[in-house]
């Protein structure tokens, strides 16, 4: 019997790590309150570049992670950092093994 295919998410694109990037910049330093605030405002940016037939491909990436870190914060009484986001760490240390994998292939 062989062994299973391991099944993985594939990498998601630059363009979004440059999305989420971006969002966590802005949401360092922000409490929960701040940061709802800030997916409210994605939100309604969402929502008017649809209406007016011009969705940015972004837009989603935007407000998925706006909810991720509004989420994180609804049980936390400081402020966000990168630096101390579970998900945050998890993806760079996947992105570090998938180039150290990468480099043994080659």
């Amino acid at each position: 019997m062989s062994p299973e295919p391991e099944l993985s998410e594939p990498e998601p694109s630059e363009r979004e790590h440059a999305v989420w990037d971006r969002v966590r910049r802005d949401a360092t330093g922000m409490n929960h309150h701040r940061a709802k605030a800030a997916l409210d405002d994605a939100r309604k940016a969402a929502e008017d570049a649809s209406s007016g037939g011009t969705t940015a491909p972004d837009t989603r990436t935007e407000v998925d992670e706006w909810e991720r870190i509004t989420e994180a914060l609804a049980d936390h009484a400081g402020s966000y950092d990168p630096a101390t986001d579970p998900f945050v760490q998890g993806q760079l240390t996947a992105r570090a093994h998938r180039a150290q994998a990468s480099g043994r292939r080659g």
